[in-house]
């Protein structure tokens, strides 16, 4: 009888583990498709929200500034919202809730004539947004023992959506007009949140494990994590060297790419923008492998010089890069360059701290980021308006800072 009973509790737990794999199973692939197609939704979209600024008559400096609200609210409002998650044991609906919102603010910025209400409407998304990022990154640590294999199969997945949707976005404007692109962008988002919505939750114990998340780049879909506070001690020696740069890089980025949509579209036509954009987010994916293998094998600093000196060539290249296949050309580039700066940074903050102070470094790391894609888009939007070709000139003074500063790092 003992050893009946044996057998039996051995079955069921096994059924059990089964069970419980399965689920999981089941999730990873909801979740991946739901924000696959959350991440075609922003692909389509925000390339083309800085060209209907201009259509509806903002300036070059509101355009900057649809930047800088949605960095501002979404910063702002992720902790309560990762709070509530936390009180509540729950991700689905801050997630749902998070997309949902996202697509259908765009659907009302597709119905306004006036900048003000445009912008008005990118914080309410910043806002409104920032109810999934740390739910978003919790389920992806809760789904899988394999933490860092999970995190990297959805950033694959999540940056595949974003290019499709910037491919996408290029035909849709070309049939639909930019109002038909947003309304789309809507669909996707709604479909995205059916999936999320089919995700089996349970309860879970409370634990934070969740940090803000910051947008970078023109790339709605790539996304870094702070966890803590500035710490005086990493502020020191060759790490405050390499923040500072950091910093300034991200100053000419947040300059450049937040006006760039409406600089394609004057050159090339509405349709050119979404293209161009998915050409240099298609380079970064196919990139990335390749480049963590060279900084494995010949070091940070190299690449990391060689990061800026591609930011140089590239904003430089927008200038005098008057023909169509030039200019996929300098995306392509582009792409390859951002791979470089994202890969090289991490890497050499991650070897250059204790195991201890990873998180806190990165956390640092990608303040430094954020701060800078709130105030290169303010200077990028202002210049803009005065000369596009002023505007890429002037990110040669914070790189070339940038560059002085990285040459007197150690490896």
């Amino acid at each position: 009888m003992k050893r009946e009973k044996a057998v039996m509790q051995a079955l069921r737990e096994r059924a059990n583990k089964f069970a419980v794999k399965r689920k999981k199973k089941r999730n990873i692939v909801l979740f991946a498709i739901g924000m696959f197609l959350a991440n075609v939704s922003w692909g389509i979209a925000f390339p083309y929200l800085s060209v209907y600024m201009r259509i509806i008559g903002g300036t070059m400096l509101f355009v900057g500034l649809l930047s800088v609200v949605f960095n501002i609210t979404s910063t702002v409002f992720q902790y309560p919202f990762g709070y509530l998650s936390d009180k509540t044991q729950k991700r689905k609906p801050f997630i749902a809730f998070g997309v949902f919102s996202s697509g259908l603010i765009y659907v009302f910025m597709a119905l306004v004539s006036s900048p003000i209400f445009l912008l008005t409407l990118r914080a309410f998304q910043g806002a409104l947004t920032s109810a999934m990022m740390p739910a978003h990154s919790a389920l992806i640590s809760e789904l899988s023992t394999r933490v860092g294999s999970a995190f990297g199969f959805f950033s694959s997945v999540e940056n595949a959506g974003f290019m499709l949707g910037n491919f996408l976005g290029s035909i849709i404007v070309e049939y639909l007009g930019i109002k038909g692109v947003f309304f789309v962008a809507f669909l996707f988002a709604a479909f995205g949140t059916l999936f999320i919505l089919m995700i089996s939750e349970k309860g879970r114990s409370k634990k934070r494990d969740f940090g803000i998340i910051a947008v970078q780049e023109a790339r709605e879909s790539d996304k870094v994590t702070f966890e803590g506070a500035a710490f005086r001690r990493l502020m020191q020696g060759n790490l405050r060297i390499f923040y500072i740069s950091v910093f300034l890089v991200m100053i000419a980025s947040g300059e450049v790419y937040s006006v760039l949509s409406v600089y394609f579209g004057e050159l090339f036509g509405e349709r050119w923008v979404g293209i161009l954009f998915g050409v240099d987010s298609l380079a970064a994916a196919v990139s990335a492998v390749f480049i963590g293998k060279l900084i494995d094998r010949y070091g940070t600093r190299l690449f990391y010089i060689l990061s800026i000196a591609g930011y140089m060539a590239v904003f430089t290249g927008y200038i005098f890069a008057t023909s169509l296949w030039l200019m996929v050309a300098v995306c392509v580039f582009s792409g390859i360059k951002w791979s470089m700066t994202i890969s090289s940074a991490s890497t050499y903050v991650a070897l250059k701290v204790k195991t201890s102070e990873k998180a806190q470094a990165m956390g640092l790391l990608n303040t430094m980021m954020s701060l800078g894609w709130v105030i290169g888009p303010m200077l990028g939007g202002y210049l803009a308006g005065i000369s596009f070709r002023l505007m890429f000139l002037s990110t040669l003074v914070p790189l070339g800072l940038a560059l002085i500063l990285t040459l007197k790092l150690q490896e």
